[in-house]
């Protein structure tokens, strides 16, 4: 297992007899001394209290380790938890459970490589907020060598093991391993059930997660809000709209309550699948304006056209996030309002938002539309500024921007500085030049594209026919 960074701290030195100690209003008696240590809010007062300890009682100041408040200290405890020499089972599980619902999860760990070491067991709690931790912080490698410690010491039978293990596969990308512990499972719970399925959801396989949520229905588990949210989702992102209808049927048929998630889920599902007039009504039965519904009721409206209506719910959200501004400004750019796209995108940074490279794709599709290139060099410019260079599909974005913008020399030099580049990069600076009518480079590019062994799609080869048909490349095409 990889070693990971530790982080030590002194302990606090009892106070040297020659010094006038400072006032304090700290009782000493033991009783009274752990009894305020675990009701301590702040480090400072902790530390305080720690060289108190250490002073009257320093025998057992390390095994007071169990009485330290998580919450304000896990920094400092955990650098106490690594002076002790063999640390009790319990002990451990307590600073894992803690740590595993951190904002550093890999912490965890640390605890873990400590237990290991000096040879502490693990019990069938220790398991739990381990294989949690490894879920949060994506260690893979570390979750199987776990995985393959709870297998020998025989806990991987257990109903909790199990379903965090499922958890942890998920969380790692392998859908398919996780599968496998769920298929093993002697009984599933509610649980268990929208781990799995969410996992598939979140991998993009969606038939299969409608499949497994009608097994689950089969199996006389009830799902929860959260698994018919993730269900409803899935139908919005698959496009499965009939899918979709029947999940609403259901939660109606059983009388289940419709929380902000599912209402959510349904707004967001009828607005990607174009039922705009579904999704409206919904939306106007919500008493308190989620602004993540009211982004989902945007990008619909921008994606069928209806930029007028996502406007005015645009104008209503209080407090916009990137996503809205991006769907709003993707709505304008797709209707051909490339001065209304820019307007407001000049809006969205003096609001102090900066944008992400998802963004700059509509911006620079705006751009295209405009056929500036005074105005497509500015744009390009502030992409290198703001550190959007690098991103492969801004580049391509940009390369088409150039070409639609009659300057082919600015689309190569983008296209040649590019640190790696896929089949849309070759396909793009070919239709450029096809474009353009100039066969001789949109050829030349097309056998550089084999050389470098990338296959070309369908677009490939229409723009490649379209140069040789109009410049009499009879024989090339």
């Amino acid at each position: 297992m990889s070693t990971l960074p530790c982080t030590t701290l002194s302990l606090p030195h009892p106070p040297n007899p020659s010094t006038p100690r400072t006032p304090t209003n700290l009782n000493t008696t033991p009783t009274t001394l752990f009894k305020s240590l675990s009701s301590s809010t702040n480090l400072t007062h902790l530390k305080q209290l720690h060289a108190q300890i250490l002073k009257t009682n320093p025998d057992r100041s390390l095994s007071l380790l169990s009485s330290f408040p998580l919450s304000p200290s896990l920094h400092y405890l955990l650098s106490l938890f690594h002076q002790i020499p063999k640390p009790q089972t319990h002990l451990c599980n307590k600073l894992l459970r803690e740590l595993s619902r951190c904002r550093d999860p890999e912490k965890a760990l640390l605890v873990y490589e400590t237990m290991r070491r000096e040879g502490v067991s693990l019990d069938r709690f220790s398991f739990p907020p381990l294989l949690k931790a490894v879920s949060r912080a994506a260690a893979l490698a570390e979750g199987l060598e776990i995985h393959g410690l709870a297998c020998k010491l025989g806990y991987d039978t257990d109903p909790f093991v199990q379903t965090v293990l499922v958890r942890m596969y998920a969380a790692c990308g392998r859908v398919m391993d996780a599968r496998q512990v769920f298929d093993k499972m002697p009984s599933r719970d509610v649980v268990a059930w929208s781990i799995m399925i969410d996992g598939y959801c979140q991998s993009g396989h969606y038939d299969i997660a409608f499949h497994l949520f009608e097994e689950m229905k089969n199996s006389d588990v009830k799902p929860d809000q959260m698994i018919l949210s993730a269900m409803l989702s899935a139908c919005g992102r698959a496009g499965k709209l009939s899918y979709g209808r029947a999940i609403h049927d259901f939660i109606e048929e059983n009388n289940v309550e419709v929380d902000s998630h599912i209402l959510s889920a349904l707004i967001a599902m009828y607005a990607g699948s174009g039922s705009m007039d579904l999704a409206q009504k919904l939306f106007d039965k919500t008493s308190v304006r989620n602004f993540v519904v009211a982004t989902a009721m945007v990008s619909g409206y921008s994606k069928v056209g209806r930029v007028e209506d996502a406007r005015k719910i645009f104008d209503q959200i209080i407090q916009k996030d990137l996503v809205c501004w991006s769907a709003m400004i993707s709505g304008y750019a797709e209707s051909d309002q490339p001065q209304e796209a820019l307007r407001l995108f000049s809006e969205m940074e003096v609001s102090g938002l900066r944008p992400e490279p998802v963004t700059m794709l509509s911006v620079i599709s705006t751009f295209a539309h405009l056929g500036a290139l005074d105005q497509a060099k500015w744009i390009h410019l502030y992409v290198d500024k703001n550190g959007f260079g690098g991103a492969l599909f801004v580049n391509n974005a940009l390369i088409d921007m150039y070409a639609k913008c009659g300057s082919l020399e600015r689309a190569r030099q983008v296209f040649e500085k590019m640190p790696r580049r896929n089949v849309i990069s070759w396909t793009t600076i070919i239709s450029a030049f096809a474009m353009h009518g100039d066969a001789s480079n949109a050829l030349s590019f097309f056998s550089q594209m084999k050389l470098a062994n990338v296959e070309p799609n369908a677009v490939t080869f229409v723009g490649v026919l379209y140069a040789c048909s109009h410049t009499g490349f009879v024989e090339e095409g």
